[in-house]
């Protein structure tokens, strides 16, 4: 490689320069080269191999899963954004918002879904695009310009007290009882209890923590009431499991969401009490703290929520505590 690179620049100047100057230009290079290795700079590109749809949608994931989101929240983005992307069927820089909006209105037309799952559908869209771009991997976000879907927002009706009290004494184990009135006193998320271990519980206190959305820490609050029950349900038990709540029979596993929801709903037939349901107590602990004058930015640190708004959506006030205010505030 020596030579060659020294027979090239005798060849260039062959022509241009005396004969003795040739010679004592090649002893040079010679001399000059003698400590060096050369060596030919390989220019040839790395071809990279393209990245398909479903890599990209891994990628995000795993950040999904890096940023402390739940899996059941992972599981729903790689539902919906899998359904897209195999519907669409092209690269992820080709994906344009019409093509967004003509999928978003096929599986209304088609599927005959509500206004609420399709802005669910739309909010994973513009997730998945917004961090693409956010990583350059493409030059535009095709979900930034699809507008909001409106749809109606149902207020969530609370448990009546009398409702309560029906669905307390239909309780025919202890486990029951003590789990309906645990919900209700922390108004905590059905996957933040059946998370729970026994060791969990500061009895004396009266308090835990429970890891709600995020991964996000934050105290919660037994009653008498929930302390009392929980206890007797824990001295009843034989099992070692760790777990808080177990199922009713052997092999005693760990409680889960949907135990819990087929639990509350077969306490509900039998109460006589229509929808029956884990949330329906966070929401019903939520109305009552307001509407018994908790401050509002103290029933969003109990509940968890980042936003204060979303705290409204959850809580509805009595119509008797709005006519006591305008008697009082509006009388004159």
């Amino acid at each position: 490689m020596k030579e060659q690179l020294i027979n090239g620049v005798l060849q260039f100047l062959a022509g241009k320069l005396p004969e003795q100057y040739t010679t004592d230009l090649q002893l040079y290079l010679y001399h000059q080269l003698a400590e060096y290795d050369v060596t030919k700079k390989c220019t040839d590109m790395a071809v990279r191999e393209e990245k398909t749809y479903m890599d990209y949608l891994y990628m995000y994931l795993a950040a999904l899963r890096m940023a402390g989101r739940s899996e059941k929240t992972i599981d729903h983005y790689k539902l919906q954004l899998g359904l897209m992307l195999h519907a669409l069927a092209k690269p992820v820089q080709e994906i344009t918002t019409e093509d967004l909006f003509t999928y978003l209105a096929q599986c209304k037309a088609i599927r005959q879904v509500g206004n609420r799952y399709l802005n669910n559908k739309r909010i994973c869209f513009n997730g998945f695009f917004s961090w693409l771009q956010k990583k350059r991997h493409i030059v535009y976000n095709p979900a930034a310009a699809l507008d909001q879907i409106h749809y109606e927002k149902k207020l969530k009706k609370p448990y009546t007290d009398e409702e309560r009290e029906i669905l307390r004494c239909a309780c025919k184990r202890e486990r029951d009882l003590a789990l309906i009135d645990l919900l209700y006193s922390t108004g905590m998320r059905v996957g933040e209890l059946v998370r729970l271990n026994r060791q969990d519980i500061h009895w004396d206190t009266m308090d835990c923590v429970v890891f709600g959305k995020g991964a996000k820490e934050r105290e919660v609050y037994l009653n008498a009431s929930s302390c009392y029950h929980l206890k007797e349900y824990l001295l009843s038990r034989t099992d070692s499991n760790p777990a808080l709540f177990v199922s009713s029979k052997a092999p005693y596993s760990r409680l889960s969401e949907h135990g819990v929801r087929q639990m509350l709903q077969r306490l509900g037939l039998q109460a006589g009490v229509e929808k029956v349901h884990p949330h329906r107590y966070r929401a019903t602990a939520a109305t009552n703290a307001l509407n018994r004058g908790m401050p509002v930015q103290d029933v969003q640190a109990l509940l968890g929520h980042e936003d204060i708004g979303t705290t409204m959506i959850y809580c509805t006030v009595a119509r008797d505590n709005v006519r006591t205010a305008h008697r009082r505030y509006l009388a004159a």
